[in-house]
Parts: structure tokens; sequence; C-alpha cells
């Protein structure tokens, strides 16, 4: 058992599990009193002396000092399910959120925690993405995650799990920040990333297990989003995107915010293209944009970021009819002058080899490499 696993005991669970009370209050709580425990068994004298607790924090608070049973089960559960549990003032705590203004008491997670000598990249974009936005945060994905850059997203559908797909794709790191317990896949049709990034990466929430998904607690999980990341990079964004928070979030931090352009006529694109209008970066491609950030610096590294991918001719004529816009199997049939059957299995081979996605049923779009 890790060091600071040995040094939550239940109340340190019970201060944490509080979702009524934001990280901040939680830690002026546990400085102002000593510790956690110290927190519980608080008198009503006490705790109505705390200046910062409105009033309805005080009397929710004292309501869950009679609620310990239930942390003893989390616990319980926590060692079940290899949840840990990482405090504010442990050297385990990722440093960059301990500089927020609002940083989280604690966080569970599973898998790693973003390594401190890492370099990190928030991405982030529309849920209901377009098939151009997605292969392109997918692209980001993997490339960040070849230059040895973290990954970090909400797991959101659409533009989120892309990206952090692409960086599991390439054998890079990735950390989902959920806004539910996390123990709570969400949305569901994400469980196999959500097991990838467990295995692979790593989630983490704020939210004790079993917290449902509310639409309350996403907004401040995107504080943590930010907060991890050294900038956010904006793929997809309609003009009043929730993802746009994660931008506020970011700016409040002192952080530089970057935007893939697209076309004007396209909804998607307007927040992304609204974001550059007011002095956002553009991004064209990774190599510029990790270069604008001195990430090379330390490895030297300034070759291009291409993988080595070996195609067979036929394959080279597949890939070659396809772009980031979706084109049918009918369409690749009469480009490629190839029979269904060849073509199929050209695709399959390709679909492995990472050069090409189905989108959806018999649409297909390229992957740079």
């Amino acid at each position: 058992m890790r060091e600071h696993e040995q040094r939550c005991g239940k109340y340190e669970y019970w201060l944490a599990g509080l979702s009524f009370l934001p990280g901040r209050k939680k830690i002026s709580l546990e400085t102002m009193f000593g510790k956690a425990e110290r927190v519980f068994h608080a008198e009503a004298e006490s705790l109505n002396q705390v200046l910062f607790l409105t009033e309805r924090e005080k009397d929710y608070l004292k309501k869950a000092q009679k609620q310990l049973e239930g942390t003893e089960r989390t616990v319980e559960y926590c060692k079940e399910k290899h949840i840990s549990l990482v405090l504010w003032c442990e050297g385990g705590y990722p440093q960059a959120l301990r500089e927020i203004y609002n940083p989280p008491y604690g966080l569970f997670y599973r898998g790693k925690l973003p390594c401190r000598e890492q370099r990190t990249i928030g991405v982030v974009g529309s849920r209901n993405c377009s098939p151009y936005g997605k292969a392109m945060a997918g692209k980001i994905g993997r490339e960040l995650a070849m230059a040895e850059v973290a990954v970090i997203s909400g797991m959101a559908a659409g533009i989120d799990s892309a990206a952090q797909r692409g960086a599991l794709q390439s054998g890079g790191y990735s950390c989902g920040v959920l806004g539910c317990g996390i123990d709570v896949c969400y949305p569901a049709g994400n469980q196999e990333l959500y097991e990838r990034l467990v295995a692979e990466g790593g989630v983490l929430s704020e939210y004790p297990p079993h917290t449902a998904p509310l639409a309350m607690y996403f907004p401040q999980r995107n504080r943590i989003i930010s907060g991890l990341s050294e900038c956010v990079l904006v793929v997809e964004a309609r003009e009043k995107s929730g993802s746009l928070i994660t931008v506020d979030f970011a700016l409040e931090q002192g952080k530089d915010i970057y935007a893939v352009p697209g076309r004007v006529s396209d909804v998607l694109s307007q927040g992304t293209n609204r974001l550059i209008q007011q002095g956002a970066g553009i991004f064209l491609n990774v190599e510029d944009f990790l270069n604008e950030l001195h990430i090379f610096a330390k490895t030297g590294e300034n070759s291009s970021l291409k993988q080595k991918i070996s195609l067979e001719n036929l394959e080279r004529l597949v890939y070659s009819c396809l772009g980031l816009n979706p084109r049918s199997l009918e369409e690749l049939l009469m480009k490629t002058g190839l029979s269904l059957g060849v073509l199929i299995e050209n695709l399959e081979t390709l679909q492995r080899k990472g050069c090409v996605s189905e989108i959806y049923k018999n649409y297909y779009i390229r992957c740079d490499i």
C-alpha cells in the first residue's frame, strides 16, 4: 500500500466525501481544526463561529457528523475496488492543483495520477462533434502522446474521448477527470475507454464512489481539467459550448488557450473561431504547437512526428482516396476500381494499422500517418 493511502483514515474519507462543500473550504476546515477527525467531532458552537461557512453549509455539516457509518462502508468499498484517495497535503497530490483557487481536498483515483515531470495538455471540445472534429482530436491525441505529452480531458463523448483514445493508441498517458463518482462510467458507452484509462493511464474525481453524474458537478470538474493542464486546446465547440467553461477556468488560472480554426459557416466552429478572434492561439498542427510551447527543447527532438507505418500498394491506393470528410463504401468502390472483397480487406488492414477509421457503418475517414 502506498504511503498516502496509509495516512487516509475514515475521517479523511468522510471530509473528502462532503459534496456540498467546495475543496477550499474543506482544506480551510482541516487547517483550522488541525485534522479531519477534529472537524468531525467539532461542537456545534465551534462550527457556528466558522465565518467562511454559510448557514446552510453549517447545517449540512452538523447532519454529516452523524453519518460516519456510510463512510466506513466507502473505505471498505475503495479497498475492494482498488480505488485510492490522495489528499491535498500529501506528496502524491498533483502540485499544479494546489496552485488553483479552489483545489480539491482529495482525489479519488484509479490507475495513475499525472506524473509531475510530464508535460500536460488539456484537450476539450463538443460532445456532438463532426467527423472532422473527431478525426482531428484523435490525431492530436496520438501525436501528443508520441511526443510524451499527457492528454488531460473529461472522458466525455465526442472530442474528449477521441483525443484520449488517440493518446492511448500511441502508447501514451491520458487522464480522465470525471464529474461523478470514480466508479461510475459516464457516459455508459465509454466503458471500454474507462477500462483502458484505468489500465494504461488514469481516471480521477473529487467526488466519492457512487456519486451520480449530476449536471451541477461537471462545471466544477472542468477547473480540475484546466488545473492539471499546462494549456487548454479546444478542437471544436459551439458558441455557447460547455467546453468553454474549461476555457474560463483556464484563463482564471493564467493558462494559455489554443483553438483549432474551422469554417465560418460551421456551427461547431463558432466557439473556436470566436476564441481565436479574442486572442487564443491558432492551432495548425501538433509539431508547430509543441515547438511554440518549447516542449521539444528538453529532448532536442525536432523531427517530424509522423509514424513510420509501411503500407502495401493497394493499401496506399485506398488510403489516398480518403480524407477527413467521410467517404462511403460505394464512393471508394468507384474511386479505387477494386472489388468489394479486396476493398474491405484493405480497409480492415488500414484500420488495424490506425490509418483509417470507420466513423459509422460503411463510412470511412483517414487518420494522417
